[in-house]
């Protein structure tokens, strides 16, 4: 399998599998996919394989210490928000509560972490929406893999989630239950 990229930049540009030529299997050329200007594309070779096909965005170049492209190398895992609050959960339906008098708060506390369950020790910008009541930050930025925001809940009784996103991150959400 031949994986074609953009020279100086490495992006990905196209792939091709194995040939069926003159009764033989052989690896496509560069010059055979691209046969007019492949002066600025560079191409690797891998072993032929349907993991690139099932979860192409899973896979990157790998490179060297000049920047030039070696193969294809699983991109790492991104770390993963989570939140968790101490409001509690009184009715027993799984979601949190908070009074609907606009006033009551809750403290979301936001870690991050790496694949190993350890805090994500790089700073990460985080963006908050919430469907009802009122947050005492729209940004925050983690410190030591942590943050927390305070949802101060509305007069209405409904139930009110939280959304919590960065780059390159699953979005994470939690929900509460405004309670009369």
């Amino acid at each position: 399998m031949i994986f074609v990229y953009e020279k100086g930049s490495n992006k990905f540009v196209g792939l091709a599998g194995r040939l069926f030529d003159n009764g033989h299997w052989r690896e496509a050329k560069l010059e055979e996919l691209y046969p007019n200007d492949h002066s600025k594309l560079g191409a690797v070779i891998v072993k032929d394989s349907p993991k690139y096909y099932l979860d192409p965005n899973a896979w990157q170049f790998s490179t060297n210490d000049k920047g030039e492209v070696t193969g294809i190398e699983r991109k790492p895992t991104p770390p993963k928000i989570t939140l968790s609050t101490k409001a509690k959960d009184t009715d027993g339906d799984g979601l949190p509560e908070l009074n609907a008098d606009g006033k009551s708060k809750a403290t979301i506390d936001i870690d991050i972490r790496n694949t190993k369950g350890e805090l994500h020790k790089k700073t990460v910008n985080l963006r908050l929406r919430t469907t009802g009541g009122r947050l005492s930050a729209r940004r925050i930025t983690t410190k030591n893999g942590t943050a927390s925001v305070d949802l101060t809940a509305g007069m209405d009784t409904v139930t009110v989630t939280v959304s919590v996103e960065a780059d390159e991150m699953e979005t994470q959400q939690l929900t509460f239950e405004l309670m009369p």
